[in-house]
């Protein structure tokens, strides 16, 4: 499905908040397609509101470098990471409640690509899966969860 025809769908249930964008936004860095069409048409969204699966879709200036917001600059972690894959990853949705976070990859060989970034696994070889290969993939897995009780993009794994 199309991100367009996605959110228009989305957009008729109550479960699910879209916030229009008031102004055309300005993009710093590439970004992919259908994440540019979110946020030319969108400041955020929240999906399944009132339940235990509610997920934050982050606003264009909330999406900053994952390891950035999730440890502090003076954190010896930075050591690890001065190569690591996750520098290129974006905190493109939250769940505050589950401590849950995801990150979308702006990295060209792996552009869109969305992770679990979970605080106690993210960065982890073989704990920080690919749970999307795009932001479209991404909302469609997070809103197919909406009547169960689980919240799960992947099997067994709470979101």
């Amino acid at each position: 499905m199309k991100i367009k025809e996605l959110i228009e769908k989305l957009e008729q249930k109550s479960s699910h908040q879209f916030l229009k964008a008031v102004s055309k936004p300005e993009f710093t860095f590439p970004l992919p397609k259908d994440l540019e069409f979110f946020y030319e048409n969108y400041e955020y969204a929240i999906l399944n509101i009132d339940t235990y699966c509610e997920i934050r879709i982050s606003s264009l200036s909330e999406l900053q470098p994952t390891n950035q917001i999730l440890y502090p600059a003076d954190d010896v972690i930075w050591e690890e990471l001065a190569d690591d894959i996750s520098n290129d990853w974006f905190m493109i949705a939250s769940s505050q409640e589950l401590s849950q976070y995801i990150s979308i990859d702006l990295n060209k060989k792996r552009f869109g690509f969305c992770y679990d970034s979970f605080i106690e696994t993210h960065a982890t070889p073989d704990e920080s899966p690919i749970i999307a290969k795009s932001f479209t993939e991404l909302l469609e897995k997070l809103v197919s969860n909406e009547k169960r009780r689980a919240c799960a993009v992947r099997t067994g794994t709470p979101l």
